[in-house]
């Protein structure tokens, strides 16, 4: 349950990032969190901290690439991801995906590495009705899904009549 409740904080934090720029600036982040941020990331460009229920999220540049890293209240270290594009996903992500999801079309793709699980991929699928939300494994197993009707769009049969002069 714990896992289920991390894996949705961080797929939750993936999409307040792709839908808007407008984290909170000027946080206080615990001096723990940051000394270990600094131990764990000295060669970073740091950007900005977000604060997610019991979590602190630093977004930093290191070599020109964007990354999240996790850290509890206590400093604790918890992982790194970053926003990946289509061609970096293993095969047998990409082919559960296109095998269990034929309708949809891949909107998002999130990379997540932690000690506890290793690495796993979130992704985010619209097709014209819904957004689908999976995790996933590098094998391509999916461990987590949530599926949301996308606002404005008509179920059968509702159009509106009309008439003809």
């Amino acid at each position: 349950m714990k896992k289920m409740i991390f894996a949705a904080t961080v797929l939750a934090y993936c999409l307040l990032v792709s839908i808007s720029s407008n984290a909170q600036e000027g946080i206080d982040v615990p001096q723990p969190v940051k000394e270990s941020f600094n131990g764990q990331f000295k060669n970073s460009d740091y950007q900005r901290w977000v604060k997610l229920h019991d979590m602190y999220v630093a977004t930093y540049s290191v070599g020109g690439t964007w990354k999240d890293a996790y850290f509890g209240e206590d400093g604790e270290f918890k992982g790194v991801g970053k926003f990946i594009t289509l061609d970096l996903l293993p095969v047998f992500a990409m082919q559960s995906i296109t095998e269990k999801y034929p309708d949809y079309e891949v909107f998002e793709l999130y990379q997540y590495e932690c000690l506890e699980n290793g690495v796993c991929f979130y992704a985010v699928l619209k097709n014209d009705k819904h957004e689908l939300m999976i995790k996933m494994s590098s094998n391509g197993e999916v461990t987590y899904s949530q599926r949301t009707r996308i606002k404005g769009t008509r179920v059968a049969g509702t159009d509106i009549a009309i008439n003809k002069k």
